[in-house]
């Protein structure tokens, strides 16, 4: 049902709602005028400006356990915390594992830490597990003198999850708001589809923020690489539904792991995640039991959760949006002998009809670009994006460069440092399914294990590639199969390679295995390597290769 707001709701809207200057998509970020630097003394935190919202996520693990819920320095804490960090007075709070008097307990803090008038607007009761069994453990936190609800909030339920949600605005009628304060259970994707569903007729600046439990990445690693293979989750609400990762495009999120998230449908201004939050890991023992009072000092003033919160400043949605992440590249990443880092550039179309943008990329030597040109061709409401690649030599001397990137008539100047070191896995494969990398067949136990992609089974050769990290001679590889009792991806036919480039390889033996799960071994003349390739293109089960371990001598 389409909500409307309405004048009983105390909201001056007026014609022009949604109206707000619009920045140039290659300029700078708006400034917030007369804003102190985050990190300011806490005090009275200035009010964000017409037409702009700050916007704060965080799951606060306080909902579980009603000894660490009765217990409320944390959220003490993360009040002061928040008015540290944040650049103005927040206009909404979207929290996961908080119950109700733990909502309004927060709401006051934040009063009291900002100088501003906080109100628990959707939250819970005094347990997080309702009589049905589902689970209701959200809230929904405004700043009473900047906004107010302009339709009844309330509970949806995903996955036998309560999903918090608000219809707001600001109260100088410059900004519709729908918020949802999201945490879904089980796999995010069928609420992430369903919420994005839900409010999509609502108008204004449309957020789906909250814990989702989930990486982006499909495949989990320390980092949310841009080049990674996206969860469904993440490209269903980037993609087709247009909503912008706030912390991916404007929070340098990149480098971390983590599962809170802000989704915005309008323009991400500016975004961050606490990420130079204490190191208080020792304090979460103390305060889930309860018992803050016997953590240390330092855990006592500092410990809130131990995942940082972040923050987003929001404005409308503008016709084309267009971003180019990450806003600087470090050539320190090395595969077989290449430095390499990815870019992504995107288009979000917010008309009525379609867009058709070129994309180019100019790459000074010695790096280069691929693809140095695409497309984006971009339905109506949707977004596109392509991943670019910069390479460069290892040996490439250290030191500063850029490119250039440029959408449509846009031009990004990015940045690029080639550093002095450059990281380089001890192994490579040409596929691997989550779960069963390639790192497996060379960690020295024999209960672990590489497979390469099953679903769908990629097609053979498949390859990993050994990096002994400096040219050796060797005239040995041995080869493990799996040690489970299944021979599946167990290689029959192979070929063993050697450079010590990376980039040229020599074919030195080949021929054909048992399929059994005995120790192989693949014998040849004595040769200098500093990469090692088993190649397989014929295997027990199916289209797909397995390891045990690979070992050379």
């Amino acid at each position: 049902m389409r909500r409307t707001f309405h004048a009983a709701a105390a909201v001056a809207i007026c014609s022009g709602l949604f109206t707000m200057p619009a920045a140039s998509a290659a300029g700078p970020v708006p400034a917030l005028p007369g804003l102190p630097a985050a990190g300011s003394t806490p005090g009275r935190l200035p009010a964000t400006p017409a037409g702009q919202v700050l916007v704060v996520q965080a799951n606060l693990q306080d909902s579980v356990r009603q000894a660490d819920a009765r217990d409320t320095r944390d959220l003490d804490n993360f009040a002061r915390r928040l008015a540290e960090k944040a650049p103005a007075a927040p206009d909404a709070l979207l929290l996961t594992e908080i119950l109700g008097p733990g909502a309004r307990h927060l709401a006051n803090a934040l009063s009291r830490a900002t100088g501003q008038r906080y109100r628990a607007e959707v939250a819970g009761e005094r347990s997080a597990f309702l009589p049905d069994g589902a689970v209701r453990e959200n809230a929904i936190i405004l700043n009473t003198g900047t906004m107010a609800a302009a339709a009844p909030g309330g509970f949806e339920r995903v996955q036998d999850e309560d999903q918090a949600y608000v219809v707001a605005a600001r109260r100088d009628g410059t900004l519709g708001v729908p918020l949802v304060a999201a945490h879904p259970g089980g796999d995010p994707t069928p609420a992430a589809d369903w919420l994005a569903d839900r409010f999509a007729r609502e108008d204004g600046v449309t957020v789906l923020g909250g814990d989702f439990r989930a990486g982006r990445c499909a495949v989990p690693v320390e980092d949310q690489a841009i080049g990674c293979a996206p969860q469904a989750f993440w490209a269903g609400l980037t993609g087709p539904r247009a909503y912008t990762d706030a912390y991916f495009e404007r929070g340098d999120a990149q480098a971390r792991l983590h599962s809170g998230y802000i989704f915005a449908r309008g323009d991400v201004l500016n975004a961050t995640i606490d990420t130079d939050m204490p190191d208080v890991s020792d304090c979460k023992a103390a305060f889930d039991a309860g018992r803050s009072h016997t953590a240390d000092r330092d855990c006592r003033a500092a410990y809130y959760a131990d995942e940082p919160f972040g923050w987003a400043l929001l404005g409308a949605a503008r016709d084309e949006q267009q971003s180019v992440v990450p806003a600087k590249l470090a050539l320190d990443h090395c595969e077989l002998a290449v430095r390499t880092a990815d870019v992504m550039a995107r288009v979000v179309n917010n008309t009525g009809g379609p867009l058709s943008r070129p994309v180019s990329v100019s790459a000074p030597e010695p790096l280069t670009a691929t693809p140095a040109e695409a497309a984006l061709d971009v339905p109506a409401g949707q977004a596109k994006h392509v991943i670019v690649t910069i390479t460069a030599p290892r040996d490439t001397a250290p030191g500063e460069h850029s490119v250039t990137v440029t959408i449509g008539s846009e031009q990004r100047e990015i940045p690029v440092t080639v550093t002095e070191d450059c990281v380089e896995p001890k192994v490579y494969a040409t596929s691997f399914h989550s779960g069963f990398g390639p790192e497996l067949a060379v960690d020295e136990d024999i209960a672990t294990y590489w497979h390469s992609e099953y679903q769908p089974p990629h097609p053979l050769p498949q390859s990993i590639t050994l990096n002994l990290g400096g040219t050796k001679q060797i005239s040995a590889l041995d080869y493990q199969p799996r040690f489970d009792g299944n021979l599946n991806g167990t290689i029959l036919d192979y070929k063993v390679y050697l450079s010590t480039d990376g980039r040229t390889f020599t074919e030195v033996a080949g021929g054909s295995w048992a399929a059994d799960a005995r120790l192989k071994t693949a014998s040849f003349d004595a040769a200098d390597a500093r990469y090692v390739r088993l190649e397989g293109s014929r295997a027990s089960g199916g289209s797909y290769l397995s390891a045990a371990e690979v070992t050379v001598r």
